[in-house]
């Protein structure tokens, strides 16, 4: 049996397999690439792909350009450069990258007020964060040989902790706590080797899936949460969790979900469902439905996305014990997921009745949730304005006591359905007291 020469390329192995592509299509599309290049029938093979992975050949220079192509990635984020190669990398790309999250949190981007310390407080963390992949894999014996031993799990009862106390705390203060944890997260698994370090990767996904979230649904950073997104993400490929990288696939996709952009999302879900075949819990598939069912109901596609509530049913599996971190997710926020849904598809009823079991079903753990919720029920009771301004108004109280950027941003994008009646006027007061206040309030 042939031994490895090389280091196993996890990185390229799980870039493939979030594609859903087999070896022999990883040949083919190089193959294709290397026709359209005009460049000569080399034979490759989907034995000489496999043979990357497991680190028994090194890719070719002619075959690594059309790596790079086809996945859309550097060749350093795909493990193709040898330490050598990695070494020449300019220090340059730090600054450039300090400049441009610069530009997204001062500049038009930044629509939530954000003072400029909590600028320059989210900057020096996330500036950094785009040069967090390379590192990840990087081979421990290389790396940092400090001569300590790292112990996981105190690093992993903090992620728990932090997970705990999403549901209330203020938001940014937890923010930045959940980013120094993830920096923390990135150094302990460069130093770390043997059996600590999948454990301490997945630790670190967590980490830094949480920070993203707080980043986007909460503070309303999308820059920033990509960018923890893509640690994240990092992590679960060093780690080897699919059911973890299938959560954070499906977070990518809110994204361009949000800005109206379901070409960008889809993919994004399809590639989280393609983790989902190798034995994972299947509250995490039921869930990647719902996703892909708010991103056709956001498109106007009401028929797909009710097609997906089905499957997202079909999915779910009460009698299972999901991940611990599969906190956000159970059959209420189902309800709350299929009550979208039948709004984008004009069934009012159908979605008031959805809503109403989403909102009598939501526990501590959805507290964040109930503005939502009650901003949808306000849509499902559109012809009854007393109604809607009803459910507003209580959507607005609800954020007083538990804050949600995605909540108010649902309150604001229903508001229209008042008008210009009093109600409609003296909701807008209130929405401008809350958000004065909370500019006000130091942390907040």
């Amino acid at each position: 049996m042939t031994g490895r020469r090389y280091p196993p390329n996890r990185r390229l192995a799980w870039e493939r397999l979030q594609r859903g592509w087999s070896y022999e299509e990883v040949a083919e599309r190089i193959r294709t690439e290397m026709s359209h290049a005009g460049e000569a029938d080399s034979g490759l093979n989907a034995n000489t792909v496999r043979r990357w992975e497991t680190g028994e050949r090194w890719p070719d220079p002619r075959y690594r350009k059309h790596l790079v192509t086809i996945l859309g990635m550097t060749a350093a984020d795909l493990g193709l450069l040898t330490p050598d190669e990695l070494a020449m990398r300019p220090q340059a790309e730090t600054l450039y990258e300090f400049r441009r999250l610069w530009d997204m949190l001062t500049g038009d981007e930044n629509g939530s007020g954000w003072d400029r310390a909590s600028v320059l407080r989210a900057l020096f963390g996330a500036s950094m964060l785009p040069m967090v992949a390379p590192l990840l894999s990087l081979d421990p014996q290389a790396a940092h040989a400090h001569g300590k031993t790292i112990d996981p799990d105190s690093y992993t009862q903090i992620v728990r902790c932090q997970r705990e106390l999403y549901w209330t705390s203020p938001s940014r203060p937890l923010y930045e706590a959940a980013y120094a944890h993830t920096q923390l997260g990135i150094g302990l698994l460069r130093a770390a080797s043997g059996n600590s370090r999948p454990t301490l990767a997945t630790a670190l996904a967590e980490s830094a899936l949480l920070t993203a979230r707080l980043a986007f649904f909460d503070l309303s950073q999308p820059a920033i949460a990509e960018r923890c997104y893509d640690v994240a993400l990092a992590a679960t490929r060093e780690a080897g969790d699919h059911a973890l990288a299938a959560a954070v696939l499906g977070h990518m996709a809110f994204i361009p979900a949000f800005s109206n952009d379901p070409s960008g999302a889809r993919p994004l879900i399809d590639a989280g469902l393609q983790h989902t075949w190798h034995g994972v819990n299947p509250m995490v598939r039921s869930w990647l439905h719902c996703v892909a069912s708010e991103v056709d109901a956001r498109a106007g596609a009401g028929a797909a996305s009710r097609h997906h509530i089905d499957l997202a049913t079909n999915a779910i599996d009460t009698g299972s014990t999901p991940p611990e971190w599969l906190d956000f997710y159970n059959t209420g926020r189902l309800h709350s997921f299929a009550g979208y849904s039948a709004l984008a598809a004009g069934d009012h009823a159908g979605a008031a009745d959805q809503l109403t079991r989403a909102l009598a079903g939501l526990s501590g753990h959805g507290a964040k949730q109930r503005s939502v919720v009650l901003a949808d029920l306000a849509t499902a009771h559109r012809t009854d304005g007393d109604h809607a301004a009803d459910y507003l108004n209580r959507a607005v109280d609800a954020l007083y006591t538990d804050w949600y950027g995605t909540g108010l941003d649902r309150v604001r994008a229903v508001r229209p359905v008042l008008g210009d009646s009093r109600q409609g006027a003296q909701l807008d007061e209130r929405i401008a007291a809350l958000t004065t206040g909370r500019a006000a309030l130091p942390g907040s």
